[in-house]
């Protein structure tokens, strides 16, 4: 399941909409401590962002929030 949606994801920031490659960062982030995660994120934005540092790196910084952010909530629901 894992390896399904990181390829899924990766498909997804390559081609198709950003809401996509959202809803598979979060499901991956929910449920394992993924890091490839972040590499989607970082892969969306240098694949997507118009300019060297003309916008933030949204896709980064929410694979950051959802890796780090749903540690405490993946502990609780999934591990006890």
């Amino acid at each position: 399941m894992r390896l399904t949606l990181a390829i899924a994801g990766l498909f997804a920031a390559i081609f198709a909409p950003p809401w996509l490659t959202i809803l598979c960062m979060g499901l991956l982030a929910f449920r394992y401590p993924a890091w490839e995660v972040l590499f989607i994120g970082l892969l969306t934005d240098f694949l997507w962002m118009p300019g060297l540092f003309s916008q933030l790196p949204i896709f980064t910084l929410a694979a950051l929030v959802l890796v780090w952010g749903l540690e405490p909530l993946r502990k609780e629901f999934l591990f006890h």
